[in-house]
C-alpha cells in the first residue's frame, strides 16, 4: 500500500509540473502556417489572436481568413519582420458565393528596410457579418527583399 500511496503522489506532482509548464507557455501560444495557402481558396483560418507564417521566395504568398461579427471594431498589426512585406485585408460577404479580392478593406505596408519591424496597424469597424481574407506578400518596393517571418495580430477593440 505505501508504494501505491508513493506512486499517487509522484504521479500528482508530475501532473501539476507539466500543468505549470501549459499555462505559462499559452501566454505565447501562436499559429503557424500550413502549406499550401498560397491563394484565396487554400486561406489558413486564424484561429488565435496571433499566427505567424514566413514568406520563404520571391513570389510567395501567404493567405489568412477569419469570420468577423457586424458592429465590431478589430485592429490587426503585422510584425516581427525581417524584410519588407505588405498584407492586404480584404471582405467577402458571407451573401455572396465567390471571393472577390477587390473589397480591398486596406494595407499594412513596410517599406522601412531589412531590421527587424513593425508596421503600423490598422483599425477596422465591420458593418456586416462576414469573413476577412489577409494576404502577406513581399511589399515590390526591392527585388529579393521580401523573405520575411513575420507576426500577424488581432485583437477586438472594446
Amino acid at each position: 500500500m505505501a508504494g501505491v500511496s508513493a506512486m499517487k503522489r509522484i504521479l500528482t506532482v508530475g501532473f501539476l509540473v507539466v500543468l505549470v509548464f501549459l499555462v505559462v507557455g499559452c501566454e505565447d501560444f501562436y499559429i503557424t502556417e500550413t502549406e499550401p495557402n498560397d491563394s484565396f481558396e487554400t486561406a489558413n483560418p486564424i484561429v488565435a489572436s496571433t499566427v505567424k507564417g514566413r514568406i520563404s521566395v520571391a513570389g510567395d504568398k501567404d493567405y489568412w481568413k477569419m469570420r468577423v461579427s457586424s458592429g465590431h471594431v478589430y485592429y490587426f498589426e503585422l510584425s516581427a519582420l525581417e524584410d519588407d512585406l505588405q498584407m492586404g485585408i480584404y471582405s467577402f460577404s458571407l451573401s455572396n458565393t465567390s471571393w472577390e479580392p477587390s473589397n480591398n478593406m486596406g494595407y499594412l505596408i513596410d517599406n522601412k528596410g531589412t531590421e527587424v519591424e513593425e508596421v503600423e496597424g490598422i483599425t477596422l469597424l465591420i458593418n456586416s457579418d462576414a469573413w476577412l481574407q489577409f494576404l502577406v506578400e513581399g511589399s515590390g518596393d526591392n527585388d529579393g527583399d521580401e523573405i520575411s517571418n513575420y507576426k500577424l495580430t488581432y485583437s477586438e477593440v472594446d
